[in-house]
C-alpha cells in the first residue's frame, strides 16, 4: 500500500533557508519537525513547536523556514495505491499535529529507511505498510487525545527513556542525582518535570515498579524471597518484605499464598 520515494533523518537547514514548493508535491510527505518553524501550507500560516508532525497531501503548496534560528526535521517522500482508502483512514492531511514525541518518529522514519533500502522483498513490503499503520496509529491517537496530552517538555521523550529503564532493568536503577546530571539539569527540576509529566514522583515510581514485578514473579515462579528481592532491585530482603507489606497490605509469602 505505500512506497517510500525517499527520506532523511535530521535533516538540518540554516536560519536563512527556505523551502518553497508553490506547486507542491506529486507525493506525500511526512514531516517530522524537530526545531521551530513558519508553515505556509495551502494558504495557511502555522507557527509550529518542536515535536510536530503533519502529513501534506499530493499538488499541496507549501514553503517553511524558522525565523528564530536553525530549522530541523525527519522526512519522507511517499506515495499509496489506494489514495481514497488513504484520504478516509487519515483526513487530517496538511494540519500540523502536536506529537507528543519527536522521538518516536525519528526511529519509526529511520527503521522505514532500513526496510526500504536493505530488507528484500517481500518482506519490505509488509514491514513497511506495518510501520507506516504505526505512525498513521500514534498521529491520529495525538489528535483523538490532544485535550488530555501530558505537560509538553524538551526533556519528555529522554525521561520516557529513563522511565522505560526502569522497567526493563530494575537492578540498575540510576538514583535522582544521576538522572538529573544525565540530562544536565538539577535534581529539583528533574523532580518537577517527572512528576508533571507522569503524574507520580521518580522514587514511587520505582517503587511502583519494583512492587509489581515481584507480584508478578511470586505468581508465576517458585523462586525463593531472597532471589525475589534481589531481582526487583532490592540490595535488603528485609527492606523488600517492609516495603511489599506497606504497598500491597500483605506480606509476599501471605501474597503468593493467597493469590495462587
Amino acid at each position: 500500500m505505500y512506497q517510500i520515494i525517499r527520506g532523511g533523518c535530521g535533516s538540518k537547514h540554516v536560519g536563512n533557508f527556505q523551502m518553497s514548493r508553490p506547486d507542491g508535491l506529486p507525493c506525500y510527505v511526512l514531516l517530522n519537525v524537530r526545531s521551530q518553524g513558519e508553515f505556509h501550507i495551502g494558504g495557511n500560516i502555522y507557527q509550529i513547536q518542536p515535536g510536530t508532525a503533519l502529513i501534506i497531501s499530493p499538488g499541496t503548496p507549501y514553503s517553511y523556514t524558522n525565523p528564530s534560528g536553525n530549522y530541523m526535521d525527519d522526512w519522507l517522500h511517499f506515495t499509496v495505491s489506494e489514495p481514497a482508502m488513504f484520504n478516509s483512514q487519515f483526513p487530517s492531511v496538511n494540519t500540523p499535529i502536536p506529537s507528543g514525541s519527536a522521538e518516536v518518529y525519528t526511529t519509526l522514519i529511520r527503521q522505514l529507511l532500513w526496510e526500504s533500502s536493505y530488507t528484500p522483498a517481500p518482506y519490505a513490503e509488509k514491514n513497511i505498510d506495518a510501520l507506516f499503520e504505526v505512525i498513521i496509529n500514534h498521529l491520529l491517537s495525538a489528535l483523538t487525545h490532544a485535550d488530555t496530552a501530558l505537560p509538553a517538555t524538551p526533556y519528555a521523550d529522554r525521561l520516557r527513556a529513563i522511565r522505560l529503564d526502569i522497567q526493563n532493568d530494575l537492578t540498575n536503577t540510576s538514583d535522582i542525582s544521576a538522572c538529573a546530571q544525565g540530562l544536565g539539569i538539577s535534581e529539583s527540576y528533574f523532580q518537577h518535570i517527572y512528576t508533571q509529566l507522569f503524574g507520580t514522583s521518580y522514587q514511587q515510581d520505582v517503587i511502583h515498579f519494583r512492587i509489581e514485578h515481584a507480584k508478578n514473579t511470586l505468581l508465576t515462579t517458585d523462586l525463593p524471597m531472597e532471589q525475589i528481592a534481589e531481582i526487583c532491585g532490592y540490595n535488603s530482603p528485609v527492606h523488600f518484605y517492609r516495603q511489599f507489606k506497606k504497598i500491597a497490605g500483605v506480606t509476599p509469602a501471605k501474597f503468593r499464598k493467597n493469590n495462587k
